[in-house]
């Protein structure tokens, strides 16, 4: 009978182990359950897992170079022709021209002072007057302007001579002291009898009042004029 009773009370004990072990298992199963399903709830939740695109940046290729300064063509300089050395040849001493005459033209008695006796001639080709500078040229003109009024104011004072008709150019040489040395007719006034008239007049002219300028150039030539109307 303890043969039976511990044969019994051995089985109740397998049994009873059996069960633990039987309910253990079938708790690890429902927890394992629970897990997958709880994880299969989270993944449809997540939803589909999303692709990450790689996108990969190349390095961007550094600029090309700037292109070289183009060189601009060289101007050459124009060369400058040689310089001709002009070398100044000796001027010739040119020989005193023959001194010219002054002519002077009018009437007598016309105006206060001896320009107004006539206007002055300048027939001269040459250069100066003789020598003579500027100043010179008008002291002989000026000269010359007293001498033609002279001897117009002394024919008309000879009744011989003051009826006559004329107009004539007369060549005249002076002395240092204005004394008339020689005069003559340069051309005809056109009557013989006037020439000799007039001719025989110069012989008796009085000395010109004032000297004349050294250097004067003579003869002098002056022209006089007498009209008779009426």
């Amino acid at each position: 009978m303890s043969g039976l009773a511990e044969e019994d009370i051995e089985q109740s004990a397998l049994g009873r182990w059996l069960r633990i072990g039987g309910g253990a298992l079938l708790l690890a199963a429902a927890v394992a359950a629970l897990v997958f399903i709880v994880q299969g709830l989270g993944g449809e939740a997540r939803g589909p897992a999303r692709q990450v695109t790689k996108i990969t940046v190349l390095d961007t290729p550094p600029p090309p170079p700037p292109p070289p300064p183009k060189e601009e063509p060289r101007r050459e300089q124009p060369k400058e022709s040689p310089k001709e050395i002009k070398i100044d040849q000796p001027k010739q001493v040119e020989q005193p021209q023959q001194a010219e005459q002054l002519k002077m033209e009018g009437q007598a008695g016309d105006g206060p002072s001896p320009f107004a006796a006539g206007t002055v001639l300048n027939e001269y080709k040459g250069g100066e007057i003789g020598a003579g500078t500027g100043g010179n040229r008008m002291q002989f003109a000026f000269y010359t302007s007293v001498l033609q009024r002279h001897v117009q104011t002394s024919l008309v004072r000879r009744p011989e001579i003051k009826r006559l008709d004329y107009r004539v150019l007369v060549r005249i040489w002076l002395g240092g002291d204005g004394s008339i040395r020689k005069a003559e007719l340069v051309d005809s006034t056109g009557s013989s009898g006037v020439d000799d008239a007039l001719r025989a007049a110069f012989g008796a002219l009085a000395p010109v009042p004032e000297a004349p300028p050294a250097n004067l150039p003579q003869p002098i030539t002056v022209r006089i004029t007498n009209r008779v109307t009426g």
